[in-house]
């Protein structure tokens, strides 16, 4: 596989980063989901997988990593304060100079990033298996003595050398992705970030776009006009559900699809959102004059999920909201 292909498949396959495929998206990923350009993340024969005639290992599979299943491979996963996670993955057993462990090797030398996976509900009589899917890692290292090497996914390092050839956009977005496995912040330093505030912008509104189909997610007016010589033309908005002004996060678990009338509403406490994820109007909007402001008629009602469950929004954003935002009188 060459080095082109490699990363538009795991640029691609962001998109699921956080989220629990079955056996069959990651044997037949061509299949059903042909935009990877892939034939498959994983084989699912044994934990490394190489592609046929390929220097690199294309994806790693633990089953042991997230707690859900045994093996004789005792792997962990551990998440660090900077926002990145580590992974301790131990080298095939037998010769380390074998394909398979040939290619990790590889892959560390040559800082090349690979995909990780790992058994999120390990099979049963009742059910069929499911596999997470962290993103793609660096291996940073391997120790001989324990023959483990160790992986940092979610780090900086990979979107510049997944992105160095694409536009700065693409590496936020993929920055954003990939901390979605990650513990979510209330607040974020964004004196830490390269890239600038209006490509920060433009990511966090391409993703929650995205993932909200262009759908206000109380309303679901929707408004896109699609022009052969200029950008779409979107009316709905990426609200931060912890405002910017407060230092929130641009993490997709902060964020909501809202038409202009309800981000405005949203950001000035008119309704808010409930842990059931209802909304609840607030009663200062019954002593406002008003004519033809929908919002009392959408008390109750639940708000449009995204696409992926791993970028509903957050409690603690929810919770922040609730507390500091929401008009109660």
């Amino acid at each position: 596989m060459d080095s082109e292909k490699r990363i538009r498949a795991i640029l691609e396959l962001s998109r699921f980063t956080g989220n629990d495929l079955t056996s069959q998206f990651i044997r037949n990923t061509k299949e059903h989901f042909p935009k990877a350009g892939i034939p498959r993340i994983h084989n699912l024969i044994e934990g490394i997988y190489k592609p046929a005639g390929d220097r690199y290992a294309l994806c790693i599979w633990s089953r042991s990593a997230a707690g859900k299943d045994e093996e004789i491979y005792q792997d962990a996963l551990k998440f660090q304060n900077d926002g990145t996670w580590l992974m301790s993955y131990e080298a095939k057993e037998g010769d380390l100079t074998s394909g398979v462990n040939r290619s990790l090797f590889s892959c560390m030398q040559d800082k090349v990033p690979v995909l990780v996976i790992v058994t999120s509900r390990p099979s049963s009589f009742y059910s069929h298996a499911l596999y997470r899917l962290l993103g793609p890692a660096m291996i940073e290292d391997f120790n001989p003595t324990t023959r483990r090497f160790r992986l940092r996914g979610s780090s900086p390092l990979i979107s510049e050398q997944l992105t160095q050839q694409n536009e700065e956009l693409e590496s936020f977005k993929l920055q954003m992705r990939n901390r979605l496995i990650t513990p979510f912040q209330l607040h974020e330093n964004r004196s830490l970030y390269k890239s600038s505030q209006n490509v920060r912008d433009k990511a966090f509104r391409q993703i929650i776009l995205d993932e909200y189909r262009s759908l206000c997610t109380v309303c679901q007016s929707k408004f896109l006009l699609r022009q052969e010589d200029s950008e779409t033309l979107i009316e709905a908005d990426a609200a931060h559900i912890i405002s910017v002004k407060y230092k929130g996060p641009d993490d997709p678990r902060n964020g909501l699809s809202l038409c202009k009338r309800h981000h405005w509403a949203f950001d000035n406490g008119l309704f808010t959102v409930t842990d059931a994820l209802r909304i609840k109007v607030s009663p200062a909007v019954q002593r406002a004059e008003r004519r033809r402001f929908d919002l009392e008629e959408y008390e109750g009602e639940s708000l449009v999920p995204p696409s992926s469950e791993i970028c509903r929004p957050h409690m603690d954003a929810i919770h922040w909201h609730q507390k500091r935002v929401f008009r109660r009188d």
